[in-house]
């Protein structure tokens, strides 16, 4: 949702998880997945990557976060608009992307669910990564376990073919493969 961090005045995406995800048995820890995701993009702080500003709890118990808003697109409604990307824009998108992920590598999170729509970019041309709902992250302190050996996760044309494999450690090259489907679907109009 949009809106607006009444104390600072500016304007903030509000992202909820659907009750129905937080009630009941929660089979794909769906509530652990969304506090992971939070305390992810919080403990990033990259021009390429959307910001937290805020998590916590509605009275009724619905769990939110509070992150930038962007005045803009994605990738996946830019190439739907435009059929192709001129190569120059789709590599800048793409070196944007590329840095983003090593900043978020090196600190510990593998996104896992990099593709045209979870990209942004704002009127001025900034390109922001967005939705760590998937994100794998490496914190020893931790053992959430909601990673879990033989399960694929993100978009299935997105996904490395390694992480299909059971046995596999999904590490940042999946990332980087899913920067290259994307970029071909930028360059070709086509996935």
């Amino acid at each position: 949702y949009r809106g607006v961090q009444r104390n600072l005045e500016r304007p903030v995406a509000i992202k909820l998880l659907p009750e129905t995800f937080s009630k009941g048995a929660d089979e794909l820890n769906f509530t652990a997945r969304f506090k992971q995701e939070a305390r992810a993009m919080a403990k990033m702080a990259h021009p390429a990557i959307i910001s937290v500003y805020d998590f916590g709890e509605t009275s009724e118990g619905q769990l939110y976060f509070v992150m930038s808003f962007i005045n803009g697109t994605d990738v996946h409604q830019m190439v739907q608009s435009q059929g192709r990307l001129p190569p120059e824009h789709a590599l800048a998108i793409t070196a944007h992307v590329c840095d983003a992920l090593k900043y978020a590598h090196e600190h510990g999170v593998v996104h896992r669910d990099i593709k045209p729509s979870n990209v942004l970019i704002n009127m001025e041309g900034q390109v922001k990564v967005a939705d760590f709902g998937l994100a794998k992250v490496d914190d020893p302190s931790q053992s959430s376990g909601l990673t879990k050996t033989g399960l694929a996760m993100g978009t299935p044309d997105y996904v490395a073919p390694e992480t299909l494999t059971l046995g596999m450690t999904v590490d940042g090259r999946a990332d980087l493969y899913a920067v290259g489907v994307m970029l071909y679907q930028m360059l070709t109009g086509n996935v």
